[in-house]
């Protein structure tokens, strides 16, 4: 397949704890949990045209906008995100009646160019997305565990919004390997 790039939107998914939830337990509940967990929340993300570009064992990366008809994909992005919330409180129902420890999320979302193309080794051909906005993406995830939310956006995603969702301002905050301050917004739970 050919490489390529293009504008899109690019989310990063993170289950909070995850190592301490599993430290002393059955790797095997490992991957009941994924497929309790994960598979659910990356079901959402299909629901809204998304695509889990692949799963990194406490989460998952995904991306909107690849398909060119796919114009509002920082819109898509967002909407995930409070489907995503609902489907946490759901599992998290569930959880608590198991008394079993409830789960937390964070997600960084970004959006910008990204290349797309096959990463190749003797066995294995992925195809995946690479670039800064994917850099960025994962960056501003990690972030929202110093601001204590859920869920973060850029100020290139915001930008890209036509929809009237609620967000506040966070202050300006440095990102590891990036020159600058960036600015996101959390993306209220009141939507």
């Amino acid at each position: 397949m050919t490489s390529f790039s293009c504008d899109a939107t690019v989310m990063f998914c993170d289950i909070r704890n995850f190592t301490v939830l599993f430290e002393k337990k059955d790797p095997i509940k490992a991957i009941a949990f994924a497929n309790e967990v994960l598979a659910v929340l990356g079901k959402e993300v299909e629901n809204n045209n998304g695509v889990v570009d692949r799963f990194t064992g406490d989460g998952f990366l995904a991306h909107f906008g690849l398909n060119q008809s796919d114009l509002n994909h920082a819109e898509m992005a967002c909407r995930s995100v409070i489907g995503l919330r609902t489907k946490l409180s759901n599992i998290n129902s569930e959880r608590y009646l198991r008394e079993e420890s409830v789960l937390n999320i964070g997600v960084g979302i970004h959006s910008g160019i990204v290349a797309v193309g096959d990463i190749t080794t003797g066995n294995i051909t992925q195809r995946t997305i690479l670039g800064d906005t994917v850099n960025t993406a994962s960056r501003i995830e990690s972030l929202t565990k110093y601001f204590s939310v859920d869920a973060l956006i850029s100020e290139s995603t915001k930008d890209r919004l036509k929809g009237d969702l609620k967000l506040q301002k966070m202050p300006l905050k440095e990102l590891k390997g990036k020159k600058r301050n960036v600015q996101t917004y959390w993306l209220l739970p009141m939507n």
